[in-house]
């Protein structure tokens, strides 16, 4: 079996399916899929020939999508999929088998945390990846099932879990074929220049935040020559933006600083973006960032109370969140800040306290979100356990566009969405910020995002608040 398709199937909306989060996109952006990236590298060094096509990027059809699918006549279809769309993709793949497609691999959250359920349920699945830089997919795709590691499989006679293999710490990774995606069709809400490239300088999270599918996930970190490599692969690309998709950048800060180092000294000239923690960042560890090209951290606040950052997990003060944004200000880095509303404890007070810090630190922009019990939480086997969710209802975990779904004793989910609403507002419609930002636009392709993303998201508040009325 030597022709795979990587596949991100079509639907009815923006759903970015990507590291086993399954959300809507909130604007017009649409960032590259990480997932589909990285097994592009694997499989491209295995010798596979391959196809991507990613019909929610391309706007594709249904027809149009399986249309593509048959001039390139795969024998396996390697496939996105998420809470969100899970039926919908099903549908898609059983469709693809009933045209000519032999093997179909999905990898998604929901296939993550049930796949030996959903597998037995949906035949048309016949295995799922659950990490896509441990590398048991081409073990599979030649018939040997004992070493599909860190997969859900079907047999002839059962479905089964292939455990992972104890590794290294430290992992090497091709570069990604990033040539056999529609690039110019990708953007991120905050870039400055277009296409962009995605790399990774380490997997998942050690971290404990009760909300996060990767709480306390084997943290491994890429050799820093691979990813110099990487990177000098891009420059020859000809392109100049980069986001750096680790969960949390950052976390060695040795692995980090080699890396910042070695693209001053290789002088690439990238502007990038990153996520990481405020207990990660000290004014030496941002100099070297900013100098080094970042144009964007994004640091996670979730709450403006402490009570809350502790119940969660979250395991940062509000003292390091003054601290980190203070000195990003003063370096004139930006910032995005995410915050979260609605987790069971909050209370009108503790959302008052929240917005206030969203206002008091500063940040270049806030992504104000409403709870979603995802896929893998301890936050979500909780709640099913108090009863404030059904573990078969999939409705609720997109906390980027959907309508809060599910009330605590605190708080109704109307009053959630009224909240979020307000927080938004109150930020971002405040005279001397409009003026901030339109002082600081660096780039017409900046420009078009501020103002593309910003009539979408008026858009979506004026359907949500039609849902609310209905």
């Amino acid at each position: 079996m030597r022709k795979v398709l990587l596949l991100n199937p079509p639907g009815d909306r923006l759903y970015i399916r990507d590291q086993f989060c399954s959300h809507v996109s909130k604007g017009t952006y649409y960032w590259q899929p990480l997932d589909l990236l990285m097994l592009s590298a694997r499989l491209d060094a295995d010798g596979y020939e391959l196809a991507v096509v990613d019909a929610i990027a391309e706007r594709l059809s249904a027809e149009e999508t399986h249309a593509r699918i048959r001039r390139f006549a795969p024998e396996a279809i390697v496939f996105l999929t998420g809470s969100d769309s899970f039926h919908d993709d099903v549908r898609f793949i059983e469709e693809a088998k009933r045209r000519g497609a032999e093997v179909a691999v999905g990898i998604g959250d929901i296939l993550r945390e049930k796949g030996d359920r959903l597998l037995m349920r949906h035949p048309a699945i016949d295995a799922c990846v659950n990490d896509f830089v441990t590398h048991g997919l081409h073990a599979f795709l030649q018939g040997n099932l004992e070493a599909a590691e860190n997969m859900t499989v079907r047999s002839d006679t059962a479905v089964r879990k292939v455990p992972a293999i104890p590794r290294k710490k430290t992992f090497r990774m091709p570069s990604p074929r990033y040539d056999l995606f529609a690039l110019d069709r990708y953007k991120m809400p905050f870039n400055k220049y277009h296409p962009y490239a995605t790399i990774i300088t380490s997997t998942w999270c050690p971290y404990g935040c009760s909300y996060c599918p990767f709480a306390r996930t084997p943290y491994r970190v890429r050799e820093v020559d691979d990813v110099l490599e990487n990177l000098e692969h891009i420059r020859r690309m000809g392109i100049r933006q980069l986001h750096v998709a680790d969960w949390t950048f950052a976390v060695d800060r040795r692995q980090a600083k080699a890396i910042l180092e070695g693209m001053i000294d290789a002088r690439f000239g990238f502007t990038w973006s990153c996520l990481s923690r405020v207990d990660l960042m000290d004014r030496e560890m941002l100099e070297l960032i900013k100098s080094a090209g970042c144009d964007l951290i994004e640091l996670g606040v979730e709450s403006g109370t402490q009570e809350l950052q502790d119940r969660y997990g979250k395991a940062i003060s509000l003292d390091q969140i003054r601290r980190a944004f203070r000195w990003a200000t003063a370096l004139d880095l930006p910032t995005l800040a995410t915050f979260v509303f609605g987790l069971p404890g909050e209370t009108r007070e503790t959302l008052e306290q929240t917005l206030a810090l969203a206002l008091e630190i500063e940040p270049t922009y806030c992504s104000f979100n409403v709870a979603s019990p995802r896929m893998g939480t301890r936050l979500r086997r909780e709640m099913i356990g108090e009863g404030l969710i059904d573990d078969d209802d999939h409705t609720v975990l997109d906390s980027s566009r959907s309508l809060p779904v599910f009330s605590t004793p605190e708080l109704s989910a109307a009053e959630v969405l009224a909240f979020q609403k307000r927080a938004i507002r109150s930020f971002y419609l405040r005279p001397s910020y409009i003026a901030r930002r339109v002082k600081r636009l660096g780039s017409w392709i900046e420009l078009q995002n501020h103002l593309g993303n910003g009539i979408s998201l008026a858009w979506q508040a004026l359907q949500s608040a039609k849902a609310g009325r209905s």
